[in-house]
């Protein structure tokens, strides 16, 4: 019993460390990936979904098994995974990052920015930013977003086997990261400007009326006007991030 346990544990190996190579490299992009890696899905459940797809990853033998000697060998492969993971995860962020950062941006313009939600994020956020990112995530899913950036994961392991550090390019990652953020400014300066504009006839009104408290007139005018706003322009700037989002990603 005891040769035949020994047996099994030689031949299980090389699949043990191909399935934690795997587990190494998609465990920053299941946390990170939108949809999936939201805070308000449950991690036994996104737990089970990393273990799942690490297992049918694993079987499609289309990974090279790694080396178990020796074992410092197999243990810097396994770190460079995980900067692997890491690169992609957060590219993959970067889409429902730009929601989140429009959203803030929006709110701060119509007066609505000490309203927070429930975050769908890991830290508070505004009644728009949960707004745009709750919506950015569910147009993701229904778009099986998520199948295509598992396929895409499967097959970038052709460009990029395991623990190819040197075939990151960490100024792209940078350069993606403030690409989101122009594009977030972009998609928020409609109401940027809403602002200053009320933020100019309110001076032109308090010069001309000194004695009136325009602050008590033109900030519900403000809330109102961006709350209508935002509502006629939502879906027209979902449905232009819904297009930009997979150059912002780059990689699928």
């Amino acid at each position: 019993m005891i040769v035949e346990l020994a047996i099994l544990a030689i031949n299980l190996a090389p699949w043990i460390a191909l399935f934690m190579m795997i587990i190494a490299r998609l465990s920053f992009i299941m946390f990170l990936m939108p949809g999936i890696g939201e805070q308000v899905i449950p991690v036994r459940l996104r737990l089970f979904i990393l273990l799942a797809v690490a297992a049918a990853f694993s079987t499609t033998g289309t990974i090279a098994q790694p080396s178990l000697a020796p074992l410092s060998g197999f243990a810097v492969l396994l770190l460079s995974e995980i900067a692997l993971g890491f690169f992609l995860g957060v590219t993959l962020r970067l889409g429902i990052w730009v929601l989140s950062i429009a959203g803030s941006v929006i709110a701060q313009s119509i007066g609505l920015s000490q309203l927070l939600g429930v975050a769908v994020e890991h830290e508070a956020q505004t009644l728009t930013s949960n707004l745009l990112t709750m919506a950015g995530a569910a147009i993701l899913l229904s778009a099986d977003f998520h199948v295509n950036a598992f396929a895409a994961l499967l097959q970038l392991y052709g460009d990029i086997p395991l623990g190819a550090l040197s075939s990151l390019d960490w100024a792209y990652l940078f350069d993606s990261c403030f690409a989101a953020f122009n594009f977030a400014i972009l998609l928020a300066w409609p109401f940027v400007a809403l602002n200053l504009l009320y933020n100019i006839c309110l001076g032109f009104i308090n010069k001309a009326l000194p004695q009136l408290m325009v602050s008590f007139v033109g900030a519900p005018f403000l809330v109102g006007a961006g709350t209508i706003m935002l509502g006629l322009s939502v879906t027209a700037l979902l449905v232009m991030w819904k297009e930009q989002v997979l150059s912002i990603i780059g990689w699928m």
